[in-house]
C-alpha cells in the first residue's frame, strides 16, 4: 500500500538535536499528525510530533502567523540570575549545579534597564532564592517601572519572613513550581516529595498577599490526571491568590535530555489541551481555538511579542471553589470571526482594526449574564498594553495556560523569532529569543563536555556577593 504523502502546512528552519546544525525544515501534516521535520546529512530525517489534531493547530498557526511581526520590540525578559540549585530534579531545564557557571553580576541588568524601562523582568535560572541580593534585583526592576515576576521552586518562600521580604521588596507575583498533588510524580520529576513544602508556601503567598503562577510540569505516562486535579486544586476559594496555571508539557532540555530516560514523555501544548478536554467535558477544543484566535489578536493590537506554543484559556471562579468556562459568557464563535476581520485589516489600516477589534469585543461578545464582568473584562484587556502582571489580574478569573520550552526537537525558527520573551545570562549574554538561547545552549553542553543530570563538579557557593 503506497503511503500518503504529507501535506506540508509551512516551511521553516529547525535544528538537528544529534549534530546541533542548523537545517531546512517543514511543518506537515503526516497521516493525521502535524510533524516537525528536517533532513539532517549526518542523522537523516528528523521529526518532532507537534500535535495530534491538524485542524486545531493549523487554523491556530496559519492566523498565528497572519497576525504578529517579528519587528516588534521584546518586552519581556528572563534573567539568569544564577545556576546553582538546592535541589536536584532530574527533569532541570536548567543546567543546575552542573559547570561552575558564575552568578550574574546585578549592574548586567541595570544595562538592560536603562535601555528597556518598563519591562517585564522574569527572575529564574537555577533557583534564584539562593542569591543573597535577591532583594536588590527586585528594588531595580520596580525602580525602573518594570515588572517583577519571580520564578521559583518555592522551597525559601515556605519561611514566612522571607516571603514577607520579598513581598516588601517589590515582587509582583510569583511563579511557583508545582506539578500536581501526587507525590510520587512529584519524586519522580524533582527528585523527592514537595507537597507539603509547596503547600505552606502557598499559604505564606496568600498570607503576604502575592499573586502566584502555578508551573504543572505534565510529563506522558506519569502524572497526566494532575491536570484536572491542579485546576480544581487552583479553584478552591483559599486559593483565589492563585490566578494562573501554566500546564508545562515536559520538554527534552538539560537533564531531561541527557538522562536519556524521558524520550517518550515530552508533550506539546495541543496534548495538554487534548488531557484537559478529556478530564473535564466542560472544555472543548474548538471554544479554546476560538479563544487564542481572540488572545493572539489581542496581542497583535498591542504590539506584544507572543510564541505560538504558549496557547490560553479563562475560566471565572464560583463561591464554592468551581467553575464556569468564558465561552459560558462570551460569543467565541463572534469573537473568533472578529478576529480574523482584526487580521484581514491589520496591515492597510491597524488604527481602524485595534478599534474594531475592541467595539466587536462589546458588541459581539458579550453574553446578557456577562454584562457584570464588562469593568473586568476591560482591566483585563488594559493588561496587554501595560505589561501582563498577575496581581492587576481580577480575583475571579483564573487564566489557564498550555505551554512547552523550546528544544532542539521542537524549535521552529518561525516561532522563535516572536518568542515572548528574551533572555539575558552569565554564559549566553543577551538574547531577543529564549527559545534560540535554549538551543544554544544546549549545543554548549554538547560541546564543553559536561552534561546536565551528572554529578556536581563544584560545591555551590553559600552567598553572593551584592554587585
Amino acid at each position: 500500500m503506497t503511503a500518503t504523502p504529507p501535506r506540508v502546512l509551512r516551511h521553516t528552519r529547525a535544528v538537528c538535536p544529534h549534530c546541533h546544525v542548523e537545517l531546512p525544515a517543514t511543518v506537515v501534516d503526516r497521516d493525521g499528525e502535524v510533524r516537525l521535520e528536517r533532513e539532517c546529512p549526518t542523522h537523516g530525517l528528523v521529526a518532532a510530533h507537534i500535535a495530534g489534531d491538524v485542524a486545531y493547530w493549523e487554523a491556530l498557526d496559519r492566523f498565528y502567523f497572519r497576525v504578529n511581526d517579528e519587528s516588534w520590540p521584546q518586552r519581556d525578559y528572563i534573567v539568569r540570575m544564577t545556576e546553582r540549585c538546592n535541589l536536584a530534579c532530574p527533569i532541570c531545564l536548567a543546567k543546575a549545579n552542573t559547570e561552575p557557571t558564575p552568578d550574574l553580576p546585578l549592574d548586567r541588568l541595570r544595562e538592560v534597564l536603562r535601555e528597556r524601562r518598563g519591562i517585564k523582568v522574569d527572575l529564574m535560572a537555577a533557583e534564584p532564592t539562593l542569591r543573597e541580593d535577591l532583594e536588590t534585583w527586585v528594588r531595580t526592576v520596580k525602580a525602573e517601572g518594570g515588572i517583577a515576576a519571580l520564578h521559583t521552586n518555592g522551597l525559601r518562600l515556605a519561611d514566612l519572613e522571607y516571603a514577607r521580604a520579598l513581598k516588601a521588596a517589590g515582587v509582583d507575583e510569583v511563579f511557583l513550581q508545582f506539578d500536581g498533588l501526587d507525590d510520587a510524580a512529584n519524586t519522580a520529576l524533582r527528585g523527592r516529595p514537595l507537597l507539603k513544602a509547596r503547600q505552606a508556601t502557598l499559604k505564606n503567598l496568600r498570607e503576604v498577599g502575592l499573586a502566584t503562577s502555578l508551573i504543572v510540569v505534565i510529563a506522558r505516562g506519569l502524572n497526566e490526571p494532575q491536570v484536572s486535579e491542579t485546576l480544581r486544586f487552583a479553584l478552591r476559594p483559599e486559593n483565589d491568590h492563585i490566578r494562573e496555571v501554566f500546564f508545562l508539557g515536559l520538554r527534552l532540555l538539560g537533564s531531561a535530555r541527557h538522562s536519556g530516560d524521558w524520550g517518550d514523555q515530552a508533550l506539546m501544548p495541543d496534548d495538554l489541551v487534548e488531557l484537559l478536554c478529556a478530564q473535564d467535558h466542560r472544555f472543548s477544543r474548538k471554544d479554546i481555538q476560538n479563544f487564542n484566535l481572540l488572545y493572539f489578536s489581542m496581542l497583535s493590537a498591542f504590539h506584544v511579542k507572543k510564541c505560538l506554543y504558549v496557547q490560553h484559556y479563562l475560566v471565572t471562579r464560583e463561591a464554592d471553589g468551581d467553575f464556569r468556562p468564558i465561552a459560558d459568557l462570551l460569543d467565541l464563535e463572534h469573537l473568533a470571526d472578529a478576529a480574523q476581520r482584526y487580521a484581514e485589516r491589520r496591515g492597510a489600516h491597524p488604527l481602524l482594526a485595534r478599534a474594531g477589534l475592541a467595539g466587536q469585543l462589546l458588541r459581539e461578545g458579550l453574553r446578557p449574564e456577562a454584562r457584570a464582568l464588562i469593568p473586568d473584562l476591560v482591566r483585563l484587556e488594559q493588561l496587554f498594553a501595560t505589561g501582563m502582571n498577575l496581581h492587576d489580574v481580577p480575583r475571579r478569573f483564573l487564566l489557564l495556560g498550555f505551554i512547552t520550552a523550546c528544544d532542539e526537537w521542537n524549535f521552529d525558527a518561525g516561532v522563535a523569532v516572536n518568542c515572548g520573551k528574551g533572555e539575558l545570562s552569565a554564559d549566553g549574554g543577551l538574547h531577543a529569543s529564549s527559545a534560540e538561547a535554549n538551543v544554544e545552549r544546549e549545543a554548549r553542553f554538547a560541546t564543553g563536555g559536561r552534561e546536565p543530570g551528572r554529578p556536581s563538579l563544584f560545591r555551590p557557593r553559600a552567598k553572593t556577593p551584592v554587585a
